[in-house]
């Protein structure tokens, strides 16, 4: 696989899950990896954006963690977008990865730069992440907290890849 440079998060609205992942992954990228992700750049958008601010729980669950999400706006998914790309991370595969595909037929090789989130991480099983816009609080974090254990192992793979060339 080539470097990784340019890795993009992929949700229904961009608001809850990809929303969170761009954030904490930039987040990491400016305090724990600092050296090794000097080049790589977190980006996200939904298929279809629904609401125009990043969902409550998950602004309370990043400033939990001393994370800004000031100046977000939610976007749709576009082929310029998709086109910038080096890979493409979603969290459902009927939902997310079918509708991408679907809606983008047209552009070559989209397949060998979109993952689910964990099957990148590589986790074998419980792959899917579930929305989490009408949960209540503790339901919502947990489903934060396993994006972060799968952001966390990604990113570790991303240096891995970046580092083997």
């Amino acid at each position: 696989m080539p470097k990784i440079k340019h890795i993009l998060f992929l949700c229904s609205g961009n608001v809850c899950r990809s929303a969170f992942a761009e954030y904490y992954a930039k987040s990491l990228k400016s305090t724990s990896y600092k050296d090794k992700l000097r080049d790589v750049n977190f980006d996200s958008a939904g298929i279809r954006h629904y609401f125009e601010s990043p969902h409550e729980g998950t602004v309370r669950y990043l400033n939990s963690k001393g994370i800004s999400i000031d100046g977000f706006f939610p976007k749709d998914i576009t082929e310029e977008l998709i086109d910038k790309q080096d890979l493409i991370l979603a969290f459902e595969e009927k939902y997310h990865i079918r509708k991408l595909k679907r809606k983008f037929k047209n552009i070559e090789n989209l397949d060998k730069k979109v993952y689910l989130l964990l099957e990148f991480a590589g986790e074998t099983e419980n792959l899917e992440i579930v929305d989490p816009f009408y949960l209540e609080e503790n339901e919502y974090n947990e489903i934060l907290k396993r994006i972060e254990d799968g952001i966390i192992k990604s990113i570790e793979k991303i240096i891995e890849i970046n580092n083997s060339e």
